[in-house]
């Protein structure tokens, strides 16, 4: 890791990695085209600042760009909103994991910045590099692990009281959906999945039924957990374990805030981020009510929202 290594040539390859974990479905489309239009931003603000290799970045150098009034497509210039900075914060987090996982840098500049919480309650939802990162760490390399359909069902809106229960038949891959059997708390839904989920819950559904003795039993096998009997309090306590296990993997486990809902709650944030309406959070999550939809979502709920003249603001200067 030589401290002349070109900002733009650092940055570019992080593009490339970006490219292949897209292929991969651990970016999402849309994710990728949000997160490199902010990565060059990053490029060019930092480029104007006098930065020209990577070990220029400096920690305020980052914390200027995440916090820096920003112009809205109506060309008005104000404070940057509190979502617009955890996004520009996770594009920056996210770049340093990927440098690292390169062999190009060992360090992090965003590692001090600290934000406004976006959660209303004692559980926030997961940032989007966070679930870039439980994507590429549950994803499997010998087999389609337990780990990797937990996230999957958990990332698609599913409760840690309902993965368990969720079986083979219940997967619809045509349609790109899973079944979810809801609770005492939650409705029955359909859940989208994403490339990511979709592709990880066939091969995991392919690989649990495999393993029954009985062709015919293979569509009722558990597709998160074993099918040795349990009640529904261990069956939930096993899917915990299997989260908490991939929040340990991407440094998660001393945030008080980040908990197995959390992964879940992030399906409610991105139905309501994608559509602007609460209802949509509410219909993921299977929650009948809409103040809690928005009590998990972290979500002011009630008062009008800059989501849309916000997030996709322009640093000034960048």
């Amino acid at each position: 890791m030589g401290s002349d290594l070109s900002l733009t040539l650092a940055l570019d390859r992080v593009q490339d990695m970006w490219q292949t974990m897209a292929a991969r479905g651990e970016f999402t489309e849309q994710t990728l085209d949000k997160f490199g239009l902010l990565l060059r931003r990053f490029g060019r603000y930092s480029q104007l600042r006098g930065a020209v290799v990577l070990d220029d970045i400096t920690p305020d150098l980052a914390e200027d760009f995440v916090t820096a009034r920003g112009r809205s497509r109506h060309g008005r210039v104000a404070d940057s909103a509190v979502a617009t900075m955890l996004l520009r914060r996770s594009v920056l987090r996210i770049a340093y994991r990927t440098l690292r996982e390169l062999s190009l840098s060992d360090g992090d500049p965003t590692r001090d910045i600290v934000l406004p919480r976006r959660t209303t309650g004692d559980v926030r939802p997961l940032d989007e590099d966070e679930v870039i990162d439980l994507r590429h760490r549950a994803s499997f390399v010998t087999r389609p692990s337990r780990h990797g359909a937990v996230a999957a069902l958990a990332l698609a809106g599913g409760h840690s009281g309902e993965i368990g229960h969720i079986r083979v038949q219940d997967l619809d891959p045509q349609r790109r959906r899973v079944w979810m059997h809801g609770s005492t708390k939650t409705d029955p839904r359909w859940c989208p999945l994403d490339d990511w989920s979709l592709n990880v819950l066939v091969n995991r559904a392919e690989f649990v039924a495999a393993r029954q003795l009985r062709p015919d039993s293979a569509p009722r096998a558990r597709l998160a957990v074993s099918d040795r009997h349990a009640s529904d309090a261990a069956l939930q306590a096993r899917v915990c374990v299997a989260l908490r296990d991939l929040l340990i993997r991407i440094g998660l486990s001393s945030e008080d805030d980040v908990k197995p809902a959390s992964v879940t709650a992030w399906a409610g944030l991105e139905a309501f981020e994608r559509t602007g309406r609460i209802e949509d959070a509410a219909r993921r999550l299977g929650l009948r009510s809409l103040d809690r939809a928005a009590a998990v979502i972290g979500h002011t709920w009630r008062t009008p929202s800059t989501r849309n003249s916000d997030n996709d603001a322009e640093v000034v200067g960048g």
